[in-house]
C-alpha cells in the first residue's frame, strides 16, 4: 500500500510554537499560545479495520504537515504485531519494537475542546528539533517535538511519514483519519506521489543503480542546478586520480596556504587553520567529506596544482573525460558561491544535472570504492588538524546500508543530498543505490525525501515494484564528441563496461 504524503514544512524553526527552553519540560502552567498557530487536530486512527481511536496531531506551520503523538500511536497499537514501548530518559526518546506499551495517562483522549477553540493548553515545546530517538539498537536523527500533556506526562510528536518509514508501517493518512494495516509494509508509489506534487519540494531528483546504470526514477534529471558542497565529490575524484597517477601521494604533508586559512576564519569556515601549518592529505580528505570543510578542499586543490584556478581547470577537464554533459561546470573546488571579477560582479556557483551527478558518483564508486570507507564514518579524529568531526549526512544514522556520500547547501542551491546505499538484489548480489536531490527547502524535507527515494529504489531492486511504463521511443541519438553517445543512458552503460574491462 502507499503512504501518501501531502505537504512538508517550508520554514522549519522560523515558527517557535512556545518559547520554552529545550529539554523535557515540567508540568507547570505555560503562557497561552493560540491554537491557530499550532494547528492542533484530533484524528481518528483505525488499526486493521477496527474501531477508531483518537490520535493527537500537530500540523507544523501548514495544514497536512502532520506530527502525531507517539503515546497515542503506541496506545492504539497495543496488542498488535506493531506494538512498541515508549520511554523518555536522559534527553532521549526510546522506542522498543515488539514490546508492550504501558499507558502513562491521556492516551487516546485527544486535545480538550477548548484547545480547538483557542483556549490555553499546556503544550510545551521549543519547536521542531532533532531530539535523539533510539529505535531498538538504532540511534536515529529525525525531527520531532517534545511535549507535556495537562497531566504532566512527557510525549513526543513525530512526522507521520517518518514514523511509517521507521516502523515500516502500511499507513494511509487523509483528513478523514489514519488507517493502518499491520500485515502490510511501507511502500512508495511514485506515480501517484508525482501526481500529488511529490517533486514540487525539490529542483531535481534521481534514484538508480550505480552497478547497472539503470535509473529507476528521475525528476528534471537534465536541469542544470547549483550543486553546493556535493562539488566535493568531483574534488575527491580528482585528488584520488592524481595520487594514482603519481602527481601526489595520500601520505603527503600539506602546508596550509594563506587562502585556506582565511576561508577557515570566514562564515563558511568549518575547521580552524593557520597559514603555514602542516596537515595530512588523508585528514584533509576526511575533513572535506564528513563535516564538509571548504578550507580542506581548498588546501588539497592548492597542494596538487599550485592554485585553485589550476585545480578548477582539472575539474572541468575531468568532467569531460568521464562523459559529463556541458551542463557540468565548476568555478571552485568546494561549491561555495563565487563572484566574478567584474564591475557588476555576478555570483556564480558550480552546476550540474542530476543525471551528471549519477554518472559522476557511479564512476567514483567503481574507480575508488574505498571512498565509502570515509563517507560511511559517523565521526573521525583528524590528528594533524587537531579536530574531531562528524558526518553531516542524516541518512547515515536513519537508514541501514547507507555508506555516504555528500550533503550541500547554499542559498541558491537549497539543501542538496547525494546518498549511496548498499543493498542485496533478488539474486543475492550487492548493489549500490544512488539517490540524489537538489533544492530542498530545509533539512527535514532533504532527509525524508531522500529516504523515500531510497525506499523506492529498494522496491525496484527487490522486484517488488514494476518499472514505470516506458515512454514513447525517442529518435536515435548521434554520437557525441570523442565517439561518446549523447544519450545519457547509453553513456552510463558504456562507461560501466569500460570500467569493468579495465578492472
Amino acid at each position: 500500500m502507499t503512504m501518501r504524503r501531502k505537504i512538508r514544512p517550508a520554514a522549519a524553526l522560523l515558527l517557535v510554537l512556545l518559547l520554552l527552553p529545550l529539554s523535557f519540560p515540567a508540568a507547570a502552567a505555560q503562557p497561552a499560545t493560540s491554537a491557530e498557530h499550532r494547528l492542533l487536530e484530533n484524528l481518528p486512527f483505525s488499526v486493521d479495520g477496527g474501531e477508531a481511536q483518537i490520535v493527537k496531531t500537530l500540523h507544523y506551520t501548514y495544514g497536512n504537515n502532520r506530527y502525531v503523538s507517539l503515546r497515542d500511536v503506541a496506545y492504539a497499537l497495543s496488542g498488535t504485531s506493531k506494538s512498541f514501548s515508549l520511554a523518555f530518559r536522559d534527553g532521549g526518546v526510546y522506542i522498543v519494537p515488539g514490546a508492550p506499551y504501558t499507558p502513562a495517562g491521556g492516551e487516546g483522549q485527544g486535545f480538550p475542546a477548548q484547545t480547538q477553540a483557542g483556549g490555553a493548553y499546556v503544550f510545551s515545546t521549543a519547536g521542531i528539533l532533532v531530539n535523539p530517538i533510539y529505535y531498538g539498537d538504532r540511534a536515529l536523527r529525525y525531527p520531532n517535538f517534545l511535549a507535556v500533556n495537562p497531566s504532566g506526562v512527557t510525549d513526543c510528536y513525530l512526522s507521520v511519514t517518518d514514523l511509517a518509514l521507521i516502523m515500516d508501517l502500511d499507513l494511509r493518512v487523509s483528513a478523514d483519519g489514519m488507517l493502518l494495516d499491520t500485515a502490510g509494509r511501507f511502500t512508495i508509489d511514485l506515480d501517484t506521489l508525482e501526481q500529488e506534487g511529490f517533486y514540487c519540494e525539490v529542483h531535481s531528483a534521481l534514484v538508480g543503480d550505480a552497478d547497472t546504470g539503470e535509473i529507476y526514477a528521475a525528476w528534471e534529471p537534465d536541469l542544470s542546478v547549483p550543486i553546493a558542497s556535493t562539488t566535493k565529490l568531483m574534488t575527491v575524484l580528482c585528488i584520488l586520480d592524481a595520487a594514482a597517477a603519481g602527481e601526489m601521494t595520500l601520505e603527503d604533508t600539506v602546508t596550509i596556504p594563506a587562502e585556506a586559512a582565511a576561508l577557515s576564519r570566514s562564515q563558511d569556515g568549518v575547521i580552524p587553520m593557520t597559514a603555514g601549518q602542516s596537515a595530512g592529505v588523508q585528514d584533509l580528505i576526511r575533513g572535506m567529506l564528513l563535516p564538509s570543510s571548504n578550507e580542506c578542499a581548498l588546501a588539497l586543490a592548492v597542494h596538487l596544482d599550485g592554485s585553485e584556478a589550476a585545480f578548477v581547470e582539472r575539474m572541468n577537464r575531468k568532467a569531460r573525460e568521464i562523459g559529463l554533459s556541458d551542463a557540468a561546470v565548476f568555478y571552485n573546488c568546494h561549491g561555495l558561491p563565487k563572484f566574478t571579477d567584474d564591475l557588476t560582479a555576478t555570483k556564480v556557483q558550480n552546476r550540474m544535472t542530476a543525471r551528471d551527478m549519477f554518472l559522476l558518483c557511479s564512476h567514483l564508486l567503481h574507480t575508488w570504492p574505498e571512498v565509502t570507507d570515509i563517507t560511511s564514518l559517523k565521526t573521525a579524529h583528524l590528528e594533524t588538524l587537531n579536530a574531531d568531526v562528524g558526518n553531516s549526512n542524516p541518512l547515515l544514522y536513519n537508514v541501514p546500508g547507507v555508506v555516504g556520500l555528500k550533503t550541500g547547501t547554499t542559498n541558491m542551491s537549497g539543501l542538496c543530498l547525494v546518498t549511496a546505499m548498499e543493498a542485496q538484489a533478488q539474486d543475492g548480489e550487492t548493489h549500490t543505490l544512488l539517490a540524489m536531490e537538489f533544492g530542498a527547502e530545509d533539512s527535514t524535507v532533504r532527509a525524508t525525501f531522500s529516504e523515500e527515494l531510497l525506499r523506492y529504489g529498494l522496491q525496484r531492486l527487490h522486484g517488488e515494484t514494476p518499472p514505470a511504463e516506458a515512454s514513447a521511443p525517442e529518435e536515435a541519438e548521434t554520437a557525441g564528441p570523442a565517439g561518446l553517445p549523447d544519450n545519457a543512458e547509453d553513456l552510463m552503460q558504456l562507461i560501466l563496461r569500460r570500467l569493468r574491462e579495465s578492472a
